[in-house]
């Protein structure tokens, strides 16, 4: 289904202007609590798994939660359309505020469950516990969480992580684990914000993209463009396996190089470009 006439995040349109997304791809939202009767989400294909965390008072604004769901499957006739609100979408709340530092072993279960619900792609735009040591000697939940990334690779199902707005270098383990598309907020000429994580890892298998403007900020909102882009890459190469899926919105376009801590732009259009000539017969 085509889709025009309504904004939509630049790097995107190249993806945009040819699908919604199809409800056969199935997007994991890993988050706080979120509001089903949110009126931006009404008759939208959004299923809840996991142990029900409280929603907010009636009338209050919309929870952290709530923004990221809506940023990707707010119906096609809302004031902000999501990104990719033809897909499907399993939503799994953790334990916490509306923006959780999530525990790790509360991120790895949450993570394994929306797994196991058939999600092709996942989205975490929240941050894990600050921890003295990062590692399992901090924390075994840490190593759980690991366990967690490695199950939706053997899934096929990629994860998408905010990078963190520390400013900082480094990043937690979740971002620098190899299967995990580390995203850094960027502004409208592609510098990553002063806010955004950075690190080796990050730039090398991560990507930059503009935060979405609704209600959402730095890489909390810079992750839900990306997830977005790879569930309209699925939705129009269904076949695509999920390692060519990650190379094609995770290489630069030539002649760019990437450098040791800043990744390259989301580039939907050469993503694009690299699944369509793999799909054709040679």
């Amino acid at each position: 289904m085509r889709l025009t006439g309504v904004s939509r995040p630049a790097p995107l349109s190249a993806l945009t202007a040819r699908t919604t997304g199809h409800p056969d791809v199935v997007v994991g939202v890993v988050d706080g609590a979120v509001d089903p009767g949110h009126p931006d989400l009404a008759l939208q294909p959004v299923r809840f798994v996991g142990a029900p965390v409280p929603a907010r008072n009636p009338g209050a604004p919309p929870g952290h939660g709530t923004l990221v769901v809506s940023s990707l499957a707010a119906r096609p006739t809302a004031p902000t359309p999501g990104v990719c609100p033809g897909c499907s979408f399993v939503v799994r709340p953790v334990p916490g505020v509306d923006v959780p530092p999530a525990s790790p072993a509360d991120l790895a279960d949450a993570l394994a469950d929306v797994v196991a619900a058939g999600a092709r792609v996942v989205n975490l735009s929240l941050a894990l516990e600050r921890l003295p040591v990062a590692g399992p000697a901090a924390d075994p939940g840490i190593g759980l969480l690991l366990d967690a990334v490695e199950l939706a690779r053997r899934h096929g199902a990629l994860v998408v992580a905010a990078a963190g707005n520390d400013g900082g270098l480094g990043g937690p383990p979740l971002v620098r684990h190899p299967w995990v598309i580390p995203v850094v907020a960027c502004d409208d000429g592609g510098r990553p914000l002063p806010t955004s994580t950075l690190g080796r890892a990050i730039g090398r298998h991560g990507l930059t993209a503009p935060a979405l403007s609704r209600g959402l900020s730095g890489t909390s909102a810079a992750a839900p463009v990306v997830t977005g882009a790879v569930a309209l890459l699925w939705s129009l190469f269904p076949g695509a396996r999920a390692a060519a899926v990650r190379d094609a919105v995770t290489r630069p376009r030539p002649p760019a190089r990437r450098t040791s801590v800043v990744p390259p732009p989301l580039d939907a259009a050469y993503a694009y470009d690299v699944l369509r000539d793999l799909s054709v017969p040679g």
